[in-house]
């Protein structure tokens, strides 16, 4: 059978490895991002992509579209990094390993952005513990207490929802919200480079 070309290609056994720990020090340092589906009645199911900032749980960017393929959720990325105004060289996007962040495609996209890419290990949803986690919240508080006939009412609702989440006490940030935590360390960053430009540093 060898001969002929007949056995099966071995294949490792396990899952892939976690990409291991990253010590999240800054905003803008480490993203996660990831997709799930919504239902909306004209169209069926659509998909959502969306970012957070493994910081200060801030969503960066989302998108809810008809199809998930490297177009959409490169187009997420993009919308991101420009309204944040990342620099290359300081983000890192972590994603699952699905077909739209795993194509030939993204990687060198991101590459272009100068934004290090990082996936997580398979079937391993602790790795993208922190979109995961804001996923779920979305489903359980307006998800599925809604019925979505359009696919702009949809978006409606979900920009309405990141809104109040971006001014919502958040238990893993002391009960303070996203937005707090991004101007905490913003005027931290201004107060240093003031004291630094007076020579008292």
């Amino acid at each position: 059978m060898r001969a002929e070309g007949l056995l099966q290609r071995h294949r490792p056994s396990g899952r892939r490895r976690r990409p291991g720990y990253f010590r999240v020090e800054r905003p803008d340092q480490l993203w996660h991002m990831d997709m799930t589906r919504i239902w909306v009645a004209d169209h069926g199911w659509c998909y959502l992509n969306a970012i957070v900032d493994c910081c200060t749980r801030e969503i960066p960017g989302w998108a809810l579209d008809l199809r998930c393929r490297r177009q959409e959720a490169a187009a997420v990325v993009d919308a991101a990094v420009a309204g944040h105004e990342i620099r290359p060289g300081r983000l890192t996007l972590g994603t699952y390993n699905g077909t739209a962040y795993t194509s030939r495609g993204l990687p060198s996209h991101l590459a272009g952005l100068g934004v290090a890419h990082r996936r997580g290990g398979y079937r391993d949803p602790e790795s993208q513990a922190c979109i995961e986690s804001w996923f779920s919240k979305l489903k359980e508080r307006m998800v599925w207490r809604s019925e979505f006939e359009t696919l702009d009412e949809a978006r409606a609702a979900i920009a309405a929802y990141v809104e109040t989440y971006h001014h919502r006490p958040h238990s893993g940030l002391g009960y303070r919200p996203p937005k707090e935590v991004r101007r905490t360390w913003e005027d931290a960053q201004e107060s240093e480079a003031s004291t630094k430009s007076c020579g008292l540093g």
